[in-house]
């Protein structure tokens, strides 16, 4: 017997109980006695800020922000067969082409998207040896969607911006990394054994670069990749921390075309990293400000929209022909798409680093996959 929607409507609506309640005031006293907190805020801010759009030229531009807070503690998994953003034409140098087309003469890059992630994956699963599963969610606090306006002199304004965060977040990320633009930066830290018995401590930071083979003209090995980046590790010129105590370093070893002194590789695939752990150099586990975005141009975004929003353009980090605002109260990001997991978000030891981590179970049954 098939019912039509109206009357299934009916249906449920009849078995509803039905009250009858007057509306009255309430005076101050009896409103004092309550207590609440909105689960959904909204911020609304505007920042002038210096951007640049296709056209590659800089541009001071009104920013209004609208930050859609969700006041919750959220757990999840998440999988994506293939996630791909900020699918265009870019130059190898990262600068995007323009509408008119990209020019022959100039090498573009290989890559054709800016964050391209096979079985992309959020959470995992631990199987244990008498087969029990323990389910291990990713988790997230506060999670927001934030939109950025500019507002033109002529009256009109147009969305350049979108992004989705999270005010703190902690689990496994998983998947087949192609290529990723943005901030990715990675504490290394343990034990490496040199000459295979000596314990010797090591510290270093490892960013998005330029691997071995450096870029299509054989340069720039070791150097910062922030726009579709396949590789990660120290950067040539940083030092990497050495020491026979933990946090007691007597030695700086610095890499040269992806390579110590001691024949240690600093620059590896980001393919060899199948899953890593979001928040496990912090000491509760998760890490701020976590968050993946898509803009139409280079947009600085708050941190705390109720902290300082005038964006400090005085100093600036090496991230090859892009430049990056040096401002704890702003991340900036590139003409794109951008994903943030700033420092404290990944570690890795020494091993790990040189020999990769392996996919953790992202789903109860993946024999088709192969990932369970």
């Amino acid at each position: 017997m098939n019912l039509s929607k109206p009357l299934i409507t009916l249906l449920m609506t009849s078995c509803i109980p039905l009250s009858h309640a007057e509306l009255v005031p309430m005076d101050d006293g009896l409103l004092s006695e309550y207590t609440g907190q909105a689960f959904i805020t909204i911020d609304n801010y505007n920042v002038t800020q210096t951007t640049a759009g296709f056209s590659g030229q800089p541009e001071e531009i009104d920013t209004e922000f609208y930050r859609i807070n969700i006041g919750a503690d959220m757990e999840t998994h998440l999988s994506i067969d293939n996630l791909e953003l900020g699918k265009f034409d870019r130059y190898e140098n990262g600068e995007p082409c323009p509408a008119s087309g990209c020019d022959p003469s100039r090498l573009q890059e290989v890559n054709d998207a800016d964050i391209s992630v096979k079985d992309f994956a959020l959470g995992h699963y631990e199987k244990l040896s008498d087969g029990s599963v323990i389910d291990h969610p990713f988790k997230t606090v506060n999670p927001f969607l934030e939109f950025a306006f500019e507002n033109r002199p002529d009256g009109t304004r147009e969305v350049i911006g979108f992004r989705i965060g999270f005010e703190q977040a902690g689990g496994v990320f998983s998947g087949d990394i192609q290529s990723l633009t943005g901030n990715i930066d990675v504490l290394i830290k343990g034990t490496e054994w040199v000459f295979g018995f000596i314990p010797v401590q090591v510290e270093g930071q490892a960013y998005l670069q330029y691997g071995e083979d450096g870029d299509q003209n054989g340069e720039n090995s070791g150097s910062l990749d922030p726009i579709r980046a396949n590789f990660i590790g120290i950067l040539d010129g940083d030092d990497i921390s050495a020491g026979l105590i933990p946090d007691s370093y007597l030695l700086e070893i610095t890499p040269e075309d992806c390579r110590t002194s001691t024949g240690t590789d600093t620059c590896q695939p980001l393919n060899k990293f199948q899953s890593m752990e979001v928040g496990k150099a912090s000491d509760n586990g998760m890490v701020n400000n976590f968050f993946i975005s898509s803009q139409s141009k280079d947009i600085a975004w708050a941190i705390d929209p109720n902290g300082n929003l005038n964006p400090s353009y005085g100093n600036n980090v090496r991230t090859g022909n892009k430049t990056m605002v040096v401002d704890e109260n702003f991340t900036q990001t590139f003409l794109g798409a951008f994903m943030n997991i700033p420092s404290g978000g990944l570690e890795l030891n020494p091993h790990e680093t040189v020999e990769g981590l392996p996919r953790q179970p992202t789903r109860y049954t993946d024999a088709a996959l192969g990932l369970f």
